[in-house]
């Protein structure tokens, strides 16, 4: 045991390419039937998709997949500079007690 920290722990078998994308916090500026405006700390690009999750009135947590639809420089609050993401809801939204 005395390699542990030093023994390969994982290795994919083949190199592959991937993209983690982390917004830790968005203010939901405005919804629609199947649009998200939301703003954030972070840029988007077009045809990203990831999965917005949202605690609701009851305590659940609530996931959102989504793919935006677009990205604009706009000033959050306290001057701050940010992004306006709208983002279009892909399917259907699932609901976890917790």
């Amino acid at each position: 045991m005395s390699d542990r920290r030093k023994a390969q722990r994982f290795a994919l078998a083949c190199p592959a390419q991937a993209h983690l994308h982390v917004i830790n916090d968005v203010i939901i500026e405005r919804t629609d039937a199947d649009t998200l405006t939301v703003l954030s700390a972070h840029a988007s690009v077009a045809g990203e998709e990831f999965a917005l999750q949202l605690r609701g009135g009851a305590g659940q947590m609530i996931t959102v997949p989504v793919r935006t639809i677009g990205s604009q420089p706009a000033v959050l609050t306290g001057q701050s500079p940010g992004y306006r993401l709208e983002l279009h809801v892909m399917n259907e939204v699932q609901a976890e007690d917790r």
